[in-house]
């Protein structure tokens, strides 16, 4: 029996709707907002006026939903407006040509942004409508991005997806077969997972051991029935531990990092393993981004709504600009993530001793290493109170590369340390660790 299809994306038709639906209910609430703290006010006249009760059981003048047409002067220049919503509000209806005098607000700057007065006053709101107005926009926008990333995940797995999306499965995939299968081969130079059969490890190019019984698991070469020593290269058949495969010569050079005094950068960092590592990380900077963005949105105007001496109008722009300026930088750091590796010489080292005047006075040291990079561009890592970890880890003519997927450095020469930093955690590893010793990542040997 064929399995059915399960396709997750949402048609494209709904996905207009709902957004159409949510833009113009953040367009309410933020213009709402703005003509509260910035609007102006000016004597309207109302020429269209009506109402229903939207419930018999209420009373008379109870659940009301209220249309109103109106028009005002701004700057020698006519306006009009129309409004629907709810209310308890029940005026008697407009006879033709009849009209009703009502204060509007509206945006000086842009008066086409306008409303009656009593739907924009923050007196007239109250505590529960101003929160309202002001969660909604937030509500909107965590719609919309679900939305659409639900839209984009329908598209990813029609099209195929792009290199960054493919790895990502092809990570996924081999993470589900590690969880049911035992038996899988690992390459003993790289510890990059390997495919059933292959002769060479994908990620580094060197010879696997094969799990044929008359295979040589030390250089590969076919053996004759019964054997017991290689004859390619002497060494005794049926090793319980495979012994490490020597790099094809062929079609490229062995490479530096590979070399037994640890003289040369790691290519660890594009294994499978750490990309997903990378992956998650950024989703969780992305998630704390957003929590960064939305608690200013939210803990300002509460605090203005409860604190007498702090102006509600003052809050809302102290919260609004601290949460752009959050999302700005986390924006650009996010950003930097995604720079092309880079590598330098340390051409300079030096510390300072720092005074900072606080509550009590602080006297702190400020470390400083300074790399010139391949392109001629000078990079400084600065470390503030946390004992020059890299300041003591490098020293000048130490060659070094950057990972922006990390925002962290490998040194080229660790052939002379006792210590290997984690790209991952930063933490510290005994140089004889092949894995870090807290969060078990490969190091970048």
């Amino acid at each position: 029996m064929a399995k059915k299809k399960n396709n997750s994306k949402i048609p494209l038709p709904i996905v207009i709707i709902i957004c159409a639906v949510l833009l113009y209910a953040s367009y309410t609430s933020i213009s709402t907002l703005a003509l509260a703290i910035f609007g102006d006010s000016v004597m309207g006249i109302v020429d269209s006026y009506s109402n229903r009760r939207d419930d018999t059981r209420a009373e008379e003048n109870r659940s009301r939903t209220v249309s109103k047409g109106y028009s005002f002067i701004a700057k020698g220049k006519v306006y009009r407006g129309y409004v629907t919503y709810l209310s308890d509000e029940a005026w008697p209806s407009l006879d033709k040509g009849e009209t009703r005098q009502e204060r509007i607000r509206y945006l000086s700057f842009f008066p086409y942004i306008n409303k009656p007065a009593m739907l924009s006053d923050f007196d007239r709101l109250g505590e529960l409508g101003i929160i309202y107005h002001i969660f909604t926009p937030i509500g909107c926008l965590i719609l919309f991005l679900l939305v659409t990333r639900t839209g984009r995940k329908g598209k990813r797995k029609k099209k195929g997806g792009s290199k960054a999306v493919a790895k990502a499965s092809t990570q996924r995939q081999a993470q589900i077969k590690e969880k049911r299968s035992n038996g899988d081969m690992y390459c003993q130079n790289c510890g990059n997972k390997l495919l059933k059969e292959a002769a060479f490890c994908s990620n580094c190019g060197v010879k696997t051991p094969s799990s044929a019984d008359n295979t040589c698991k030390a250089c590969g070469i076919k053996l004759p029935e019964d054997s017991k020593f290689c004859i390619g290269c002497g060494k005794p058949i049926n090793l319980k531990i495979a012994v490490p495969m020597e790099p094809m010569h062929e079609d490229s050079p062995v490479s530096p990092q590979k070399s037994s005094n640890m003289v040369g950068f790691s290519d660890r960092y594009n294994s499978p393993e750490l990309l997903a590592v990378a992956q998650e990380k950024r989703k969780s900077s992305i998630g704390c981004m957003w929590i960064m963005f939305i608690l200013p949105l939210i803990g300002f105007p509460i605090a203005g709504l409860l604190m007498d001496d702090f102006p509600l109008g003052e809050a809302i722009i102290i919260g609004v600009g601290t949460a752009l300026i959050l999302l700005f930088v986390n924006l650009l750091a996010l950003g930097s993530s995604k720079k092309p590796i880079w590598e330098g010489v340390v051409v300079n080292k030096y510390s300072n001793e720092r005074y900072q005047q606080r509550d009590s006075n602080e006297t702190y040291t400020e470390y400083t290493v300074v790399i010139k990079t391949d392109a001629g561009k000078k990079k400084t890592i600065v470390e503030r109170r946390g004992g020059g970890q890299m300041y003591d880890y490098l020293s000048v003519g130490d060659r070094v590369r950057y990972h922006p997927r990390f925002g962290t450095y490998e040194k080229y020469d660790k052939s002379k340390d006792r210590i290997i930093y984690c790209n991952v955690c930063t933490r510290v590893n005994p140089i004889q660790n092949d894995r870090c010793s807290w969060c078990k990542n490969l190091l970048f040997k």
